[in-house]
């Protein structure tokens, strides 16, 4: 059983699309998955819970306070194999606090200018919480050099980055709102493929297995 946090400091970098859509590739796979939805302020995986038909992700509301006994209580339960706590944007206390109480923490970012700074200050956070982290390039244009400019200033600092990129696709952004993610809405489409790249990904990244160690060896 893992648990894996999203985080960015700054809003609008797709941190419930990644964390909704992770929650449901893990769902595919025979997974229990709970998402705790730690945004006061917008409740966006909240939102798309509200939407969803399909009953294969739980998302449960979880205050500053209540993160740290909603995640023991998950770990201790025997029940669960993934929890994705899903971050607000401008609350430091809660960001230390969701990658000081994860096994993995994946830091998303647009390649623009005040995106990539603001970022910064996410990933020093995550270090000194000491948590394993990577960041993934998300709404990334189809041209031009900015994806390639901010991996190579990423690389340059040292930081693991995910091979994948979420680029700047419109199956992103018509699925959250229906309680579904990209991978559902077009299943063959160039967003589902990078979903599932990412998840992939995210699994070697954190080390996660769905069936118990000794179920594997």
């Amino acid at each position: 059983m893992q648990t894996w946090a999203v985080i960015a400091q700054k809003g609008g970098q797709s941190k419930t699309t990644i964390a909704t859509a992770f929650a449901v590739e893990a769902a595919s796979e025979g997974a229990a998955v709970v998402i705790l939805d730690a945004d006061d302020r917008q409740g966006s995986a909240l939102y798309w819970s509200e939407r969803r038909e399909a009953d294969d992700v739980m998302v449960k509301d979880s205050s500053v306070a209540g993160l740290p006994l909603h995640v023991s209580r998950g770990r201790k339960s025997g029940k669960l194999d993934l929890i994705i706590i899903d971050t607000p944007a401008n609350s430091k206390d809660i960001a230390m606090l969701a990658a000081e109480q994860a096994d993995f923490v994946v830091i998303p970012v647009a390649p623009r200018g005040l995106d990539v700074h603001s970022v910064l200050q996410t990933i020093k956070q995550v270090q000194q919480a000491g948590t394993p982290f990577a960041v993934i390039l998300t709404q990334v244009p189809y041209q031009g050099s900015e994806g390639k400019d901010a991996r190579a200033g990423f690389i340059a600092k040292g930081v693991t980055m995910f091979d994948t990129e979420l680029h700047f696709r419109k199956d992103f952004y018509r699925a959250t709102p229906i309680g579904k993610t990209a991978a559902e809405l077009d299943p063959d489409g160039k967003a589902a493929a990078e979903l599932r790249s990412a998840y992939a990904e995210a699994k070697r990244l954190s080390g996660y297995a769905n069936k118990p160690l000794s179920e594997i060896v």
